[in-house]
């Protein structure tokens, strides 16, 4: 076992991002709402992280708090690191000179991402001539570029467009190449494929990964699919009412999920090749509410494992670091977890690759015995 400060993913040095006990509090009128209380994580270089969670559980809510997108009434504590500057308590002024040109954010649906009433090339080229000062036909010229970059056939007809002749997927595009003119060292994709179907989604997970491996970009992608984060990341933080669940390598947590959230989780993925009748496992009752949130475990009240404890006392962190484990973040990510856990994802940027959790009564654990799930009940393949 280490400490979990040692499991936050990659050295702070080698970090493009670092997350330190953020606690994101949201004043409503008559209350108040806890909707990220005390995430920690780093993102190092080239590295896809992959949030996933429930509707309600703060992911959204975490992605604007690093691109300084919330809402005035939200107070923001803890620690934001990009590229060693504090985010957290910075002015507007320095947070717009951020994003866009630092971070890149791919907001859920497309359509009400773009300016209904500009033509494509002028919003793509926006950022550009905004951040570098470019013209307007260096700002088209680039546009154009990055159109084709992301696969978006006759690139320049499409810039004088209008969103509205676009169909979903090639909207969902285009604010792709908004985000990425600028060649920020942190994408920021907030449900970029809920909205689209099975086709076109695999077509802009692929185009993530190819993005990554030619701009070098660390990626935040965020998602209620366990689908997706499958084969596209190399770590997954499971959250569940606003408070970290688990977080590792994303071929442990499919693996050997510790957190009882995360094994119902994966139950609910329709397993390929279960038998004709199969019943689709779901997790019953509701999260709670997080203005007013438990004492204990945030999960204890929907998982059949609970006792008083739980209920309680919030679990403590527990970290399992795998002898020699290291993350090495670089193009080519290759994750290959067991026995000797690694990661690697580039050159120069080594640390512990830790599987961390908070539960009282973990997933397939006993003391520090390896764990080992029958091939059966193996999910999904990332």
């Amino acid at each position: 076992m280490s400490s979990p400060a040692a499991a936050t993913g990659t050295a702070g040095e080698a970090a493009v991002l670092a997350v330190a006990d953020l606690r994101v509090d949201i004043a409503l009128r008559h209350s108040t709402v806890h909707a990220v209380d005390g995430i920690s994580f780093d993102l190092a270089p080239g590295e896809r992280l992959g949030l996933v969670g429930e509707s309600g559980c703060g992911k959204s809510t975490l992605g604007l708090a690093l691109a300084g997108l919330l809402p005035s009434t939200a107070r923001v504590s803890g620690s934001i690191r990009l590229g060693g500057k504090e985010l957290v308590g910075a002015a507007e002024r320095e947070l717009r000179r951020i994003r866009g040109r630092d971070v890149g954010v791919v907001f859920q649906d497309p359509m009400t991402s773009l300016n209904p009433t500009k033509r494509i090339g002028v919003q793509v080229g926006e950022a550009l001539r905004l951040h570098d000062g470019a013209t307007a036909g260096e700002a088209r010229d680039r546009a154009r570029e990055m159109l084709e970059l992301v696969g978006l056939p006759r690139p320049g007809e499409q810039l004088d467009r209008y969103p509205h002749e676009l169909s979903g997927g090639m909207r969902q595009r285009v604010v792709i190449a908004c985000a990425l003119i600028c060649r920020p060292t942190l994408l920021v994709a907030d449900e970029p494929t809920t909205a689209l179907d099975v086709t076109i989604q695999s077509q802009i997970l692929d185009l993530f990964d190819r993005l990554r491996d030619e701009l070098g970009m660390a990626i935040l992608l965020v998602t209620h699919d366990m689908g997706v984060v499958a084969g596209h990341t190399d770590r997954i933080l499971v959250m569940y009412g606003g408070r970290e669940a688990e977080l590792g390598p994303t071929r442990a947590v499919f693996a050997q999920p510790r957190h009882r959230y995360s094994e119902g989780l994966l139950a609910s993925v329709i397993r390929i090749g279960a038998p004709r009748g199969t019943p689709l496992a779901s997790i019953g009752g509701r999260p709670p509410d997080l203005a007013a949130p438990p004492a204990g475990c945030g999960f204890a009240a929907r998982c059949a494992h609970a006792d008083a404890a739980c209920r309680d006392v919030a679990p403590q962190a527990r970290v399992d670091v795998a002898p020699q484990a290291r993350v090495d973040v670089a193009p080519q990510a290759r994750v290959d977890v067991a026995p000797q856990a690694r990661v690697d994802v580039a050159p120069q940027a080594r640390v512990d690759v830790a599987h961390r959790w908070r539960c009282h009564h973990p997933a397939s654990y006993a003391g520090d015995a390896p764990l080992v799930r029958d091939a059966s009940s193996t999910l999904v393949e990332p």
